[in-house]
């Protein structure tokens, strides 16, 4: 199942609820200060609450503050927020929505209730201090039957939120449904008929990973360490040294597609991995050519450095064993502003290099940036055919006053946009009539 909506609701300068539609490449565009990076940084956090039940909203490369810091400054009586995900499914969609409280020890959000909507039942969990069991809530004949259910937090860290219900429909979690024949069967027929739900309850298969809107920078001699992931891209040139060294056809079809970008955007010819000695820890260094003979990459154009952490953790998926091309699970890639230090062509480049990974399935980007290269090549690669216009989406976020209203812009067969509001455009065709000579 993937991911076709989410939802911010009370964050920061996003009052009441926003829906963000999320496609296989997703662009956020908005002026500074229109919270793009918190609408990340919130997507990352309940992603990651799905799929380990962790809840962290400083998790580099945010720090999104406590919960004052987070919650939406209004004159509602309650304060809290909610985010949420919407996912399509083989014969049924699903809505997750988590709503976050003040922690009673702490400055922290914690989660307040989970609620999973089916089309036909409503499942709530509630946050207390003790599980007893469930409890059902009778509705009447125009809405669903919801049952909630009671449980600690700390118990999201062992099960999350689908992986819950699926210890709940298997009788993993003793106690909890003993007098619930009804819920087990429910869940039981939900996973049998909807194999993208069992998905989701298995960890590693709802992954999100952020990049940073500035990458770490290169260095002449790398000495081998430890390989950790990092949002601002600093194990890549490990993880280029050993591939290189022990899997050597995944490093020669790795490199074939680096150099196939690299020519594409005028940035680079080729690249090498070059180990200073026999020993396997032995300190090696990044080698690039760009024109001439190679150069080692602190010698290259910066842009080099800035987009390879990008190339590498959007072709070969950080979030699962290399080449493991079989695993059905989505993983989701949010990039802080990829255009940093890159000319208009390049930019351009990588803009059709998203929109064929996305376009190849199990993969989906989500794009903070301010290039109009970036979405235009968009455009031109949906008139081309290379990847089909509903995969795409363009959200623009709109300031009004001390709010930010949140604008969903699709596209037609021939890349021409559709529901475009009046001041999307503004700026940049008052700019055209001021070097034109016309002044305001």
């Amino acid at each position: 199942m993937n991911i076709t909506q989410f939802t911010i609701e009370e964050v920061r300068c996003f009052a009441n609820r926003q829906h963000f539609n999320i496609r296989p490449l997703t662009f956020l565009v908005g002026e500074n200060s229109t919270g793009k990076t918190t609408a990340l940084a919130c997507f990352q956090v309940l992603a990651d609450f799905i799929d380990k039940g962790v809840v962290d909203f400083n998790a580099p490369p945010y720090s999104l503050g406590v919960f004052d810091d987070i919650v939406r400054r209004s004159r509602k009586p309650e304060k809290e927020f909610a985010l949420g995900f919407s996912f399509d499914g083989e014969r049924d969609s699903v809505e997750l929505v988590a709503k976050f409280v003040e922690k009673a020890e702490g400055l922290e959000p914690d989660i307040g209730t989970v609620t999973i909507k089916f089309h036909d039942g409503v499942i709530v969990f509630e946050n207390r201090d003790s599980s007893k069991g469930t409890t059902k809530a009778n509705s009447n004949d125009e809405e669903p039957e919801t049952t909630r259910i009671n449980v600690r937090s700390s118990l999201f860290d062992v099960f999350p939120p689908f992986s819950f219900l699926g210890a709940l429909a298997s009788g993993r979690i003793d106690g909890q449904i003993s007098e619930e024949v009804s819920l087990a069967a429910f869940l039981g027929d939900k996973y049998a008929e909807n194999k993208g739900l069992f998905r989701l309850g298995v960890r590693g298969n709802t992954s999100a990973f952020s990049t940073s809107p500035v990458r770490s920078s290169p260095k002449r001699t790398y000495d081998p360490t430890r390989e950790f992931l990092n949002p601002e891209g600093s194990d890549v040139p490990m993880f280029l040294m050993r591939l290189a060294a022990t899997r050597k056809t995944e490093w020669e079809s790795l490199r074939q597609q680096l150099t196939d970008f690299g020519r594409a955007s005028g940035l680079f010819e080729k690249i090498e991995v070059r180990k200073l000695g026999p020993e396997a820890g032995a300190p090696f260094q990044l080698k690039i050519r760009v024109r001439g003979p190679n150069a080692n990459i602190v010698d290259v154009g910066y842009g080099v450095s800035q987009v390879l952490p990008l190339l590498v953790h959007a072709m070969v998926s950080p979030l699962s064993p290399v080449g493991n091309e079989t695993d059905p699970a989505m993983r989701y890639f949010l990039m802080q502003q990829p255009e940093v230090h890159l000319h208009p062509k390049a930019q351009a480049e990588l803009s059709s290099l998203l929109a064929r990974l996305a376009s190849q399935g199990g993969k989906s980007f989500i794009v903070e940036t301010h290039s109009d290269y970036l979405v235009d090549r968009a455009r031109i690669e949906i008139r081309r055919g290379n990847i089909t216009a509903e995969d795409v989406s363009l959200i623009y976020l709109e300031p009004k006053k001390n709010v930010v209203k949140v604008h969903n812009i699709s596209f037609d067969k021939m890349g021409n946009m559709i529901g475009v509001p009046p001041h999307f455009r503004e700026f940049f065709l008052l700019e055209s009539e001021r070097l034109m000579g016309f002044e305001d």
